[in-house]
């Protein structure tokens, strides 16, 4: 989990040249472009760089005031044929959306290439090595689906008249995650439901973000895919009724969040007969899709009901992997959704390398991770019955904080965040306190003291 921010640092050491070839841009006539630039000479300082942006610092390492990304964009745009295709790219970009999108700090270029391709349609050629699992409380071991024309549910307990939750992981991570077996579980535990387990580590263990946040959309149309296989086999072998079919619930961490999204979206432009009820997107991914437009990440359009638990929503420069922005029609924010208690820095020698310190890297990796075991834990909670994650309305200001914290709860004038988030017709933002450790569902007068002292800190 470490290598994720980690990731982040190495990322700002992408060349010129693997950007340009990463978006498929013309590279014609680059040493000539490259030539024309005057009082612009490009040097490799750029881990320097963002380690003092991520501190806060503005600085801008022998560009002659001229950042990577503005350089990048300056580079780009003189390359023949290249201006064109940024304005046909730009198109779909507001104004404001055009200067802000946030793609690692590598400015609106690379962001707008990338928006670029996330709406380009799939194609054969995009497959990507996509793995399916299904699981159910009757056959709690994995079998392993294919697509193609050998698709067949035969070998699996999979019933489509059950609720089918299918769980997709986030960069640099797998489908043998142990809070994904951890969260599979639990949902066996909870209902009889299929699960299904997307494990995408094929196309999204890369060192090169980029190329995993491009593969987010091929992932997705998969998904997309696979969604309609089962329904055509259903309809094969059941007929064309599909008034007992069970919901279809989406849950993604981070990049994972952003696929549901795209899988969402592409069975509804195919008008699929199984669509998708409900999407949890875990703390959604920040860098490339923070103020992108919604057709290019997870949005409460895309289903409907959409439930979004932020809990490292911070400035990315501070770190944050998570998109703060309100994107679903409920969206809540525990312990303020920045930083979670119990995700404490710590003390470390190891990586003293770092321009980064240790600890932040590891608080944010925490925080980040949070939001699956908070879902995991509501989970639990849902079936032995002893617990409810208790969400306030929120208008995300300190101010309200305090006045909200330490007011009872119960389902008259709040909602609960997790899987029972369903059951309340409610939208809007919501705070919700959590424990240091597991059991995180409590709210004792020590655990809101120690919430009270961590959201200060983030705002202060």
């Amino acid at each position: 989990m470490v290598s994720i921010i980690f990731t982040l640092v190495v990322l700002y050491q992408f060349s010129i040249g693997e950007c340009l070839q990463l978006w498929q841009l013309p590279t014609t006539n680059i040493t000539q472009s490259l030539g024309q630039i005057t009082n612009k000479t490009l040097v490799t300082q750029p881990l320097e760089y963002v380690a003092n942006k991520a501190r806060g610092t503005k600085i801008v390492p022998s560009f002659n005031q001229t950042s990577l990304a503005d350089f990048t964009y300056t580079v780009i745009t003189r390359v023949d044929n290249t201006s064109e295709l940024l304005s046909d790219s730009l198109q779909f970009l507001t104004p404001q959306e055009e200067s802000e999108v946030d793609c690692l700090g590598l400015g609106k270029t690379v962001a707008v290439a990338l928006d670029r391709f996330f709406r380009s349609k799939p194609n054969g050629s995009d497959a990507l090595d996509v793995q399916f699992f299904l699981s159910s409380k009757k056959q709690p071991n994995r079998v392993r689906v294919i697509l193609g024309e050998q698709f067949g549910l035969e070998w699996t307990d999979f019933k489509i008249e059950r609720r089918t939750a299918i769980i997709v992981h986030g960069f640099l991570s797998h489908g043998q995650e142990t809070w994904i077996r951890d969260m599979e579980k639990a949902l066996l535990d909870w209902d009889d439901v299929n699960v299904v387990i997307i494990d995408w580590s094929a196309a999204g263990n890369t060192w090169n973000y980029y190329k995993a946040a491009v593969n987010t959309r091929v992932v997705g149309y998969q998904i997309s895919k696979f969604i309609e296989h089962v329904a055509n086999d259903t309809i094969y072998n059941n007929g064309p009724d599909i008034s007992n079919w069970g919901p279809l619930h989406l849950i993604g961490h981070s990049l994972g969040a952003h696929i549901c999204g795209f899988a969402a979206k592409e069975l509804k432009k195919r008008h699929n007969k199984w669509t998708v009820q409900r999407i949890t997107g875990l703390d959604p991914a920040q860098p490339c899709f923070k103020n992108a437009d919604r057709s290019v990440h997870l949005h409460k359009s895309d289903a409907p009901f959409v439930d979004v638990i932020h809990t490292n929503g911070r400035f990315l420069t501070s770190l944050g992997l998570g998109l703060p922005e309100a994107i679903g029609h409920i969206d809540f924010y525990p312990n303020g959704g920045k930083t979670q208690p119990g995700c404490v820095k710590t003390n470390s020698s190891y990586f003293s390398f770092l321009p980064i310190s240790m600890s932040e890297i590891q608080r944010a990796i925490c925080s980040h991770g949070r939001s699956y075991l908070y879902l995991t834990e509501s989970l639990i909670s849902a079936t032995t019955h002893n617990c409810s994650f208790w969400a306030h309305q929120w208008n995300v200001t300190y101010e309200h904080f305090l006045q909200i914290v330490a007011e009872p709860c119960d389902k008259t004038i709040c909602t609960e965040m997790g899987i029972r988030a369903e059951l309340y017709n409610r939208n809007g933002t919501f705070f919700a306190a959590t424990a240091s450790t597991s059991p995180f569902c409590a709210n004792s007068t020590d655990v809101i003291e120690e919430v009270k002292r961590q959201v200060r800190k983030d705002y202060f």
